[in-house]
């Protein structure tokens, strides 16, 4: 009997000692092992051992706190977010790298005795690169639909899979035939139509609102995975194996970024099985309301605010594309070979990364501003500053490539910025509704992927002898797109919720209203 009492009183100290050296923070889920240890009390086997189990209460305390990373597991969220938008966005963009060396390595399979390669024209590339921007559209409503209702994990997962099937496939349909591309790409941009309207379900779901900018900074990024995962990838391939190789690399990374992100997401934080509850309650802002609110589509729509901040998107995403997509043939344009070509590319896109992450902590640190304020700061410096860049290209003389290339990095890493600018503004004025504000940039990027090759092939000639005039006024007009829409933001920019936003809160506290008032 002494032994037993002996034994409890060990149990009880291990268990008092653990509590007290650990601090509130591990009590969100107090009752997790209490059964553990009252099974341990009451168990009559000759064999127990407590001392056993109190050591093994410790350790799965210590364990599940190491899981949940002290209350980190939104950032792996965004990590693992950004790494899955940007891997199907590389498949969708892997074609306007790929497309300046087709005709070599068309060229090469012909000397191998594959006569069956259809060689693409110009005007078929540019059209192709508009092909997956309709895809978008028809895509964009039904996806973002879909996902309301059952959420980003099922839809993006779904299309994630179908899109690296259509990559895998696309190398075929691109030697077939131009009909046959032209379909595969289309399919490409539907599946591909829902990243933005992800963007804005995870922000308004896992980011606490003193977090947005970080928050963003971390999932609107996704687009340089094309610099971390694409380019080198792509300039190593083309230039050893010829293009196609690409497309099936970037079809297996997705499939295993598909399966990691499945897995580990869930579309709301209460519903994840590492979370605790200090982390939830930190998201929440101490209050979490899971009802569905309805959109109300005609309210967005009349809001100044809410398009001065699309109008700022699409032209960040239409400049962007300038080297995004034309990168490769500017760089070509200034005499360089396909791996520096493909490592310069990549280069910008690193220090784009660096740039995103420093703007997102500024963003949210900076006291001494007033948000709006820091609004308008950080827009003018996403859209502003690289129309600033792109004039100095202009200027620039062909004879010194690599001046152009430190102006291009500064350009493409100026918009990193936007995350503090009109991204974050979006989901400032908009809150629960940040799904659609935020979801319908990709409605602006997907004109300003038509409007891209369009203007591209009307401007610029290839070839031509009027080659350097062609590229400078592709640029000028880029630069004056983005002074119009930095001062468009500048002037209706707010940071406070739209009225859409409080008109639905009001709405929704008027039955709590009148139950506690016929409760009492």
């Amino acid at each position: 009997m002494s032994g037993r009492i002996s034994n409890r009183s060990v149990v009880v100290g291990v268990r008092d000692a653990a509590a007290g050296g650990g601090s509130t923070d591990d009590k969100d889920n107090p009752n997790e092992f209490d059964a553990l240890y009252a099974d341990s009390q009451n168990s009559s086997a000759p064999n127990t051992s407590p001392i056993l189990i109190g050591n093994l209460e410790m350790r799965c305390k210590r364990f599940r706190l190491n899981l949940s990373m002290k209350h980190r597991i939104r950032w792996v969220i965004f990590v693992l977010t950004w790494l899955q938008l940007g891997s199907v966005m590389n498949c969708v963009d892997v074609f306007s790298f790929s497309m300046v060396y087709m005709e070599k390595n068309s060229t090469i399979a012909e000397e191998a005795g594959r006569e069956n390669i259809y060689i693409y024209t110009l005007e078929e590339k540019s059209s192709l690169i508009s092909a997956m921007a309709i895809g978008s559209l028809i895509g964009m409503y039904p996806q973002n639909t879909l996902m309301q209702k059952y959420g980003p994990r099922m839809v993006l997962t779904a299309a994630s899979f179908l899109c690296a099937f259509v990559t895998m496939c696309l190398p075929w349909a691109l030697d077939t035939h131009y009909h046959v591309a032209l379909v595969f790409r289309i399919l490409q941009g539907i599946l591909y139509s829902a990243d933005f309207g992800v963007v804005g379900y995870v922000v308004s779901k896992w980011s606490p609102i003193k977090e947005v900018g970080m928050s963003l900074a971390a999932l609107s990024g996704f687009t340089a995975a094309r610099a971390v995962i694409q380019l080198p990838l792509a300039g190593w391939t083309t230039s050893n194996n010829g293009w196609r190789p690409i497309y099936y690399i970037l079809s297996v990374i997705l499939m295993i970024s598909s399966a990691i992100w499945f897995c580990f997401y869930r579309d709301d934080p209460e519903d994840h099985f590492l979370i605790t509850h200090k982390e939830v309650q930190h998201i929440g802002g101490g209050t979490r309301n899971k009802k569905d609110k309805k959109t109300p589509y005609r309210e967005v729509l009349m809001e100044k605010s809410v398009w001065a901040v699309w109008f700022a998107g699409f032209a960040d995403i239409f400049a962007s594309f300038v080297f995004l997509v034309y990168g490769a043939q500017y760089y070509q344009y200034l005499g360089m070979d396909i791996q520096a070509n493909a490592w310069l590319n990549s280069m910008k896109g690193y220090f784009f990364i660096g740039v995103r992450v420093v703007a997102g902590i500024a963003s949210d640190r900076i006291q001494f501003l007033p948000e709006t304020s820091k609004l308008r700061l950080f827009n003018t410096i996403s859209l502003q500053i690289p129309a600033f860049f792109l004039l100095l290209v202009v200027l620039l003389p062909r004879e010194h490539p690599y001046l152009h290339v430190i102006c291009i990095t500064f350009y493409q890493a100026s918009f990193g910025f936007n995350c503090g600018g009109f991204y974050k503004g979006a989901a400032l004025i908009s809150r629960q509704f940040s799904y659609f504000v935020i979801g319908y940039i990709q409605l602006f990027k997907s004109l300003a992927t038509l409007l891209e090759p369009v203007l591209f092939s009307l401007l610029v000639l290839p070839g031509s002898e009027d080659d350097e005039l062609s590229w400078t006024s592709y640029f000028l007009i880029h630069a004056l797109t983005l002074t119009v829409a930095n001062t468009v933001y500048v002037i209706f920019a707010r940071s406070e919720p739209a009225d859409f936003v409080l008109n639905s809160e009001l709405e929704l506290s008027k039955p709590q209203l009148a139950c506690e008032t016929s409760s009492t």
